[in-house]
């Protein structure tokens, strides 16, 4: 017990020593906090992050049993959506292995106060529930009637909803709500953490599943669920994806599919999991660099304290009190970059959560908590430990008999300190090059992206999306009934240019759908592509060149000859790239046909960096109910394209009022300009690029600095040295030059290895690089190029003062 309390005591006594040292230094103390700040803030932030994201429990029972399926088609692509016959045999197929739930829907219109706004409705199986293990706050969840005819008028709330249209009402279980044309009955509201399907649009309501519309003759063959898997205790999940492959055999062809299960977590992170991998390298390499360079500013500080650590072991201090002691002091400056950073932290997390929030849904589970908290102590003591070990194990070793004859200020140190110094510096040097080099392939990744031909015009083109409630229309032709009367009113809106409707725009879509294109005179073998429903004027509206023939007019009507426009892509992978002009060709869930009119430049449809895919275009007014095809393309959503005269910024509020007149029961979805559209499309790379980029200035700024302070310590501890070396004949630009040729040797060395690095490492990056290769000699030449002119500009200072060293004085110094 006393000697807990004596080291107790002891450690009390080193915490006020460390405080009066940091005071009698402000200077050196204020720059070491702001460095360590800076390398702990990163760390927590990105850890806080991390543990949000990929790390802390979904908020569901027993989140890690539970498996999305993934089916692997013919054409090589991934699809998680199956129709209802094929999830009723998986659910017959895994009895006693595995539960098995679906979910579909989507977005749906509710009649609000200020008339339609769009909402996202999930239609959900009797038992998804349950099987995630959540109950609502107030009411109950579906039974097992209630997906029958007649019984499924019933609504579970989200609490978000419930807050937004029912104010928080208590009583709301049994009041009415009308989604789709329909009145629905509340019979429960949902707890605020509680979200499923995570991965589509924030869900708001959920509804059963109507059983008569999964069977029969009369059921829509484009509806599909996402099924949802939970693998029950004890059972492997190997076992269940075998019994669910063999079920899907009964569906697809042998050898043409397989199935997977996926865990949910690792579907909803899959995006971004390599950009956060990159990150945090980023910031372990800021902290490493942030470290080594404290390091080496108290081993400066342990040589400059020589004679005090003599005196000290004079008295009577063990190696070991010497080494606790700056240990004591590494933490008290570790614990003041921790609070630091901690606002460091705190202003990169408000930053990230609202720069994923659109992309993730688990961006809203980023705050500071225990398991953070538990991390950051951590991190400042292992802080403390790596940048004072060295310095305080260099402390311990000091001679007594040295340290009391050098005076102190003056001592060169050995050369074993000034080894550990230069290795110090040569690491950051190298690290920083390899962040360098990350940012510099960023940079140009982002060039490249902004230079990329799009195959439309993004200046003044505003961009939205409507969305129809199909029980106002079931029995018209929205073609006629709505899309083109409106499409007339926004043409007359005063300010636009040009306007048309498809069913898909560039860059900002959420869906498209891909349909089969059959074997014909003109094809060998079936195929896939993209199809569209658009009016005329399309391409004028949105830029699009024309490579031969023409797109729609108003001669193209439902009584005339079926035509089609194609890309220039579907061209060349169909029809062997020749004339495809007045070829017939046959698509379609149940076949039907049309002669190509037109062959349109391709257009970056999917993404700026994504490449253009075989495409065609139907005529809006050829398209009628009686056509399969029509309520896939026509019978819910459209996109408007309108080409402005005036700034797009200042038509958007004017185009939502008038379409708003126009038709009041579309819900008008967000409207935005096409450039936005673009950026928005590059955000994870223009993420990167900002992150890597900040992170790489930081280090840049650091080992600049860092440079700086060896050098000048140097010169202060060789004062002697150069007046003898002056005093012999040497001149100031044989100093100078001797003082630059040892920075060069030590930003060669750390350039070499940091490009060594940089090409091990490239590998973290090439997702996202666009345009450029994770070797490309312009910045593997250009980052080093500009660390090592820093270097020498930094260096110079401290060169140029060893060169005005006074030889007489010099000589005299002690």
């Amino acid at each position: 017990m006393e000697r807990a309390f004596a080291m107790m005591r002891n450690f009390g006594e080193d915490v006020r020593f460390g405080v009066r040292q940091i005071r009698r230094a402000p200077g050196y103390a204020a720059f070491t906090v702001l460095v360590l700040a800076l390398g702990i803030g990163t760390v927590t932030a990105m850890f806080t992050i991390a543990y949000a994201v990929l790390l802390k429990p979904l908020p569901f029972e027993a989140d890690r049993s539970l498996y999305q399926p993934v089916v692997k088609t013919k054409v090589g692509s991934d699809t998680q959506s199956l129709s209802y016959d094929e999830i009723t045999e998986w659910q017959r197929a895994t009895q006693g292995t595995a539960e098995v739930a679906f979910n579909g829907g989507g977005l749906n219109i509710a009649d609000g106060p200020a008339g339609a706004v769009l909402m996202t409705e999930v239609e959900a199986s009797r038992n998804l529930f349950s099987l995630l293990g959540a109950k609502p706050m107030m009411g109950r969840a579906f039974l097992p009637g209630e997906q029958e005819a007649g019984r499924s008028d019933v609504v579970v709330l989200s609490y978000a909803l419930w807050q937004q249209d029912f104010g928080g009402d208590r009583d709301v279980v049994g009041k009415t709500l009308h989604i789709g044309g329909l009145q629905r009955t509340v019979i429960g509201v949902m707890p605020p953490q509680f979200m499923y399907p995570m991965w589509e649009n924030r869900p708001e309501a959920w509804v059963p599943v109507e059983r008569g519309q999964l069977m029969g003759g009369n059921r829509d063959p484009y509806l599909y669920f996402a099924p949802l898997v939970r693998v029950k205790a004890g059972v492997p999940a190997k076992a269940v994806e075998a019994q669910l492959a063999r079920a899907h055999a009964q569906f697809a062809k042998p050898g043409e599919s397989e199935v997977r299960l996926a865990g949910v977590r690792d579907l909803l992170v899959a995006d971004v999991r390599p950009a956060f991998l990159a990150l945090e390298v980023a910031v372990g390499v800021v902290w490493l660099i942030a470290c080594s360079n404290v390091a080496g500013l108290l081993l400066a500080r342990v040589v400059s304290r020589r004679t005090e650590i003599a005196v000290r072991a004079a008295l009577g201090a063990g190696r070991r009190r010497i080494l606790m002691q700056f240990l004591t002091e590494s933490l008290v400056l570790s614990c003041a970059g921790a609070i630091c950073g901690l606002g460091l932290a705190a202003t990169m997390l408000r930053t990230f959560r609202h720069m994923l929030s659109e992309k993730l849904p688990l961006a809203a589970n980023i705050h500071l908590n225990w398991a953070v908290w538990t991390v950051l102590v951590a991190l400042t003591v292992l802080t403390a430990l790596a940048f004072g070990a060295a310095p305080a194990l260099v402390a311990a070793r000091t001679e007594m008999d040295a340290g009391l004859k050098s005076g102190g200020s003056r001592h060169s140190g050995d050369r074993g300190q000034n080894r550990v110094r230069a290795t110090l510096l040569v690491g950051e040097v190298a690290l920083s090059i390899t962040l360098l080099i990350g940012a510099g392939l960023m940079v140009r990744t982002m060039y490249a992206l902004r230079h990329v031909p799009l195959g439309f015009r993004t200046d003044h083109l505003v961009l939205t999306s409507l969305t129809i409630p199909i029980d106002v229309y079931k029995d018209r032709n929205v073609g006629t009934a709505v899309w083109q009367p409106l499409l007339d009113e926004i043409r007359r809106t005063p300010g636009v240019r040009a306007a048309a409707l498809s069913t898909v725009l560039p860059i900002h879509h959420p869906v498209e759908l891909i349909t089969a294109v059959y074997a014909t005179e003109w094809m060998h073998g079936d195929a896939n592509a993209t199809v569209r429903a658009a009016t005329p004027g399309l391409m004028d509206a949105l830029g699009v060149r024309m490579r031969s023939g023409r797109f729609f007019t108003d001669a193209d009507t439902a009584t005339s000859q079926p035509v089609m426009v194609v890309n220039q892509t579907f061209v060349n992978r169909y029809l062997g790239g020749g004339n495809a002009l007045e070829k017939v060709i046959r698509f379609g869930h149940v076949p039907r046909a049309a002669t190509i009119v037109g062959v349109i430049e391709d257009v970056h449809q999917d993404g700026v960096a994504a490449a253009s895919q075989p495409e065609f275009y139907l005529c809006m007014s050829q398209l009628g109910p009686d056509q399969q095809i029509y309520r896939a393309l026509l019978g819910r959503f459209m996109q408007a394209a309108v080409r402005t005269e005036i700034a797009p910024g200042l038509l958007i509020p004017e185009l939502r009022r008038w379409i708003q007149q126009a038709n009041p029961h579309l819900a008008i979805g967000e409207c935005t300009t096409m450039a936005e559209a673009v950026e928005d499309s590059i955000g994870a790379q223009k993420l990167a690029e900002q992150v890597i980029g900040v992170f790489g200035g930081l280090v840049l700024l650091i080992t600049v600095v860092g440079l700086y302070g060896l050098l000048s310590y140097l010169v202060a501890q060789r004062t002697q040295e150069i007046g003898i070396r002056m005093a012999l004949g040497a001149g100031r630009g044989r100093v100078v030059r001797m003082m630059m040729r040892q920075t060069l040797i030590w930003l060669g060395v750390g350039t070499v290895i940091g490009i060594g690095l940089a090409v091990a490492s490239g590998r973290l990056l090439e997702r996202f690089l666009f345009g450029v290769s994770t070797r490309d000699p312009w910045t593997m030449g250009l980052a080093p190029l500009g660390l090592v002119v820093c270097g020498v500009l930094a260096a110079m200072v401290p060169a140029r003062r060893a060169a005005s060293v006074n030889p007489v004085e010099a000589l005299r110094a002690d």
